[in-house]
């Protein structure tokens, strides 16, 4: 009888203490603390505080996630706000992820992982993410109703990397070779030729002289009368900055003084010989409203144009880009080009853009927009170039 009592003894000795190391194996795996957030969390809007460089970065979305409180994963991708256009989407509360550019230029979304440190009721990661040739820094915190994130990007070498004035005007003796010489060119080639009455261009001649030109006659003209004077005299040059962001010096209307651009309204990244500009749409929306003090307006029918080139907000603008010596020439052509203009035969568009452009030339914006369909329709070579020199 007391050798069995001996063996009961010894056998619960010995589960008392294989009970305790198993507790201090389980301990030992635990997080320090309870986790504060285990599972999936998203944070936008006012939720997020987000900053690129120095600068707020708005229309975006993190998602953070995390199991042990120790690690987590953080995604980070563009959201068109639907407020800032609440009359368009059916449906006020639809966030378009596909719409928005990412955070960082190039990426329609960026994942990296973080190592979480708990201070308090929140955590607080840093670290450095490496992808695509580019180097990304980050720093923030997180609790359960809202993050703050700050990232500093250095983007891949490029040649378009400075500044670069706008190139100067320099007449020539017909229009055709002073189109040669301006910062901004344009050519249009289609069979069909346009219609234009001597009125539009000289009001002393009598409405109704009707005449046919080739198109691109006419739009080397505008170019070198108008557009390239326009321009001149609203930008004065352009900064590609190391972190992907476009900067200009530029002058508004009524302004003497050249004054410089917000960050983070638009960014670029080179891919496949060809330069991307990404537009952020929100920060510019926010940028006008707060310039003009007053809320954007906004009509129905504009969703088609946002849904027809959703992969235009998202992954940018392709453009051409040539340098030589210290001369760069940005571009786009017909690829692009047509599919916009397009647009201008859409009724809804018209309705849109005519009480945009001044009185006294909307009859002949009217009658020209009219002729478009045909126009396009036998367009064989089209493009706009911007011409830059090296500060």
């Amino acid at each position: 009888m007391k050798k069995n009592l001996l063996f009961v003894f010894t056998m619960l000795c010995a589960l008392s203490f294989f009970t305790a190391c198993s507790d201090d194996d389980n301990k030992k795996n635990e997080p320090e603390g309870a986790v504060l957030l285990k599972g999936t969390q998203t944070y936008s809007a006012e939720k997020l505080s987000l900053k690129y460089g120095d600068s707020p970065l708005l229309g975006k979305a993190i998602i953070f996630a995390t199991e042990d409180g120790k690690t987590g994963t953080i995604k980070m991708e563009g959201v068109f706000d639907p407020s800032i256009i609440e009359d368009l989407l059916p449906s006020k509360t639809e966030q378009m992820v596909s719409l928005a550019p990412g955070v960082v230029p190039g990426e329609v979304t960026t994942m990296f992982n973080v190592n979480l440190t708990q201070d308090g009721n929140k955590y607080t990661f840093e670290g450095t993410d490496s992808n695509n040739g580019r180097e990304m820094k980050y720093a923030g915190t997180v609790d359960s109703t809202s993050m703050t994130l700050a990232v500093n990007v250095t983007m891949p070498k490029n040649d378009l990397l400075g500044t670069w004035n706008l190139a100067p005007i320099i007449p020539g003796e017909s229009a055709a070779e002073a189109n040669k010489s301006q910062p901004l060119t344009m050519s249009w080639v289609s069979s069909t030729p346009i219609k234009i009455d001597w009125n539009w261009i000289d009001p002393q001649m009598p409405a109704g002289t009707m005449m046919e030109m080739p198109v691109d006659n006419v739009v080397k003209l505008l170019s070198s009368l108008y557009a390239s004077p326009a321009l001149a005299g609203a930008l004065e040059s352009i900064t590609f900055q190391t972190d992907g962001n476009i900067v200009a010096s530029y002058k508004s209307k009524g302004q003497a003084d050249w004054q410089t651009s917000p960050t983070n309204l638009a960014q670029y990244y080179i891919k496949d010989n060809k330069m991307f500009v990404q537009l952020n749409i929100d920060n510019i929306i926010a940028t006008v409203m707060a310039n003009k003090g007053t809320k954007a307006s906004t009509k129905a029918g504009f969703v088609d144009i946002i849904n027809g080139f959703a992969s235009l907000l998202s992954k940018g603008v392709p453009m051409n880009y040539a340098i030589k010596s210290d001369a760069a020439t940005i571009s786009v052509d017909q690829t692009l080009l047509l599919p916009l203009l397009s647009l201008l035969a859409d009724e809804t568009i018209v309705t849109l853009l005519l009480p945009n452009i001044p009185e006294n030339y909307q009859t002949a914006a009217s009658e020209v927009l009219k002729q478009l369909p045909e126009i396009i329709k036998n367009t064989t070579e089209m493009n706009v170039s911007l011409h830059l020199v090296k500060k």
